[in-house]
């Protein structure tokens, strides 16, 4: 006997997120997807994405999972976020959060900020450089902002990370393997993160550290197609 349909997450634009048959389904866009991703990565459950949405990028045209379906791994970053934040008297602290990234990690300020980057790595490829943000991206999420940020476009079977600067003071543009890093930063006014877009946002930053991160599985029903739109 088929579970029913369990409602996970619904927003009020109709998309929403559901599990069934031991799947988690979401039906919107890509960045519902990445939604669900974010909010249920821990069931250890594959993710099944309804295009619905103006980005339909990692979805699926149809609503059932084809028999020949292709189940697809994919790498994702841990990422430890250290920022300031006031406590009960008014004073600022550190504090730490974890999180998960798919496609991305992008660490700035506003337009204006000039921000000092330290780079903490097993190879010591990047070190110290000034600049507007960072971007770290995998290799499922290499065809996104990377790309356009000129990073290289990494194969989906590579677990490397491609790592890019915006507006530094000297070329960052390098494919590292994912040993752990550590990124300090330092600014006259606020660094934030984004985590996968707009899935997490953290603001006053002080220090990112990311490593290799759990796998998640995501069905492709047509899996060639969606290997064909990443070129």
């Amino acid at each position: 006997m088929k579970n029913s349909k369990e409602i996970l997450f619904k927003d009020e634009y109709g998309k929403y997120i559901f599990k069934k048959d031991n799947v988690i389904f979401a039906k919107g866009g890509d960045g519902t997807l990445l939604r669900a991703i974010n909010m249920f990565r821990d069931m250890k459950l594959p993710f099944f994405g309804i295009a619905g949405g103006t980005e339909n990028f990692l979805m699926n045209d149809n609503e059932e999972i084809n028999h020949d379906a292709k189940y697809k791994k994919f790498k994702l970053i841990k990422v430890k976020v250290f920022y300031y934040t006031p406590n009960m008297l008014g004073e600022l602290i550190i504090v730490k959060r974890k999180f998960q990234a798919f496609n991305d990690i992008m660490i700035g300020g506003d337009m204006n900020s000039w921000i000092g980057f330290k780079v903490h790595d097993k190879d010591k490829i990047i070190r110290e450089f000034i600049g507007g943000g960072l971007i770290i991206s995998t290799a499922q999420g290499s065809t996104g902002i990377n790309k356009n940020n000129g990073g290289v476009i990494l194969p989906l079977s590579s677990n490397n990370w491609s790592i890019t600067g915006d507006k530094t003071n000297k070329p960052i543009n390098y494919v590292i393997e994912p040993h752990k890093t550590s990124i300090s930063v330092n600014a006259r006014t606020p660094v934030n993160i984004w985590i996968d877009g707009s899935n997490h946002i953290i603001r006053n930053v002080s220090k990112v550290v990311i490593s290799s991160g759990d796998d998640v599985e995501v069905i492709f029903n047509k899996y060639d197609k969606f290997k064909r739109k990443r070129g």
